[in-house]
């Protein structure tokens, strides 16, 4: 989706590496026979929870079985006609990763406010002030009990998306242990936007910044981790800390960069 978002960047240079990528990626990922393409594709976050928890994937698949077919569209395999209306269709996939984005902002925005007397500031912990208030939030991210928190509000979300109830009893804090353990590398990841929150960048206010990019990475380990065919996936990043995540939770190998990918296939860059 963040590839097909950039389709019509207007840096020239990544408008071109953009189309480059999506076109390898949907080629690889799609199988053509007798006329028909049979795709593979990696679903969200909210699919993948839904899936995870409950074996459900309500209306979550259909919308996203749309972008499958933009992409398509996108790199060759399926005539474009002008009811497609595709400059409008790849901004509704821009906007829809702004909401995904934001749905998590809020949850931060919120917490904020909780310790902060209902008052937003994400410059919260900056200062000379709140350095005791800092050295706590930091020590609590570093020992997981922040981890531990997110962990439950994703699980709350996947809840709420299937309209499903629950208690937090025993069963349910395994079911968190065990989602923190399958799912240890998107965690990490999401530690780095927290520490951000705990050393006060103020620039993390503002959904276009470049590290809200992160709750996009954080969808893809999903991706990547949650196999239940049981099929042998692998990220391709140059991101340095999503493959460090992976590393640090003992999936080594599930994330590798693009010259190591090309070369498993035998290609050149």
């Amino acid at each position: 989706m963040e590839l097909i978002n950039h389709y019509n960047d207007a840096h020239p240079i990544e408008k071109d590496e953009c189309r480059k990528g999506l076109t390898l990626l949907v080629n690889l990922s799609t199988e053509k026979t007798n006329n028909n393409l049979h795709v593979k594709f990696t679903p969200p976050m909210d699919v993948i929870l839904g899936n995870y928890l409950f074996g459900k994937e309500e209306n979550f698949l259909k919308m996203y079985s749309q972008t499958i077919t933009l992409a398509q569209k996108l790199a060759g395999n399926d005539p474009i006609t002008p009811e497609d209306n595709i400059d409008d269709a790849i901004e509704a996939v821009g906007n829809q990763l702004d909401f995904e984005k934001e749905m998590i902002r809020q949850n931060y925005e919120n917490y904020i406010k909780s310790i902060n007397e209902g008052n937003v500031d994400w410059a919260y912990f900056e200062g000379k002030v709140k350095r005791e208030q800092r050295r706590k939030f930091l020590a609590s991210l570093r020992k997981g009990e922040l981890s531990f928190l997110v962990a439950q509000s994703m699980i709350d979300r996947a809840y709420f998306n299937v309209k499903e109830t629950y208690q937090k009893d025993e069963g349910f804090f395994r079911t968190v242990v065990k989602f923190m353990k399958d799912f240890c590398p998107a965690l990490v990841m999401n530690e780095l936007l927290l520490d951000n929150i705990g050393n006060g960048v103020i620039a993390i206010s503002d959904l276009k910044d470049k590290r809200w990019n992160t709750i996009l990475d954080i969808s893809l380990i999903f991706g990547t981790l949650y196999n239940p065919q049981g099929e042998d996936v692998v990220l391709v990043t140059e991101d340095q800390n999503i493959i460090d995540s992976f590393n640090k939770c003992g999936f080594d190998g599930k994330a590798i960069k693009l010259t190591d990918f090309l070369a498993l296939l035998g290609l050149e860059q």
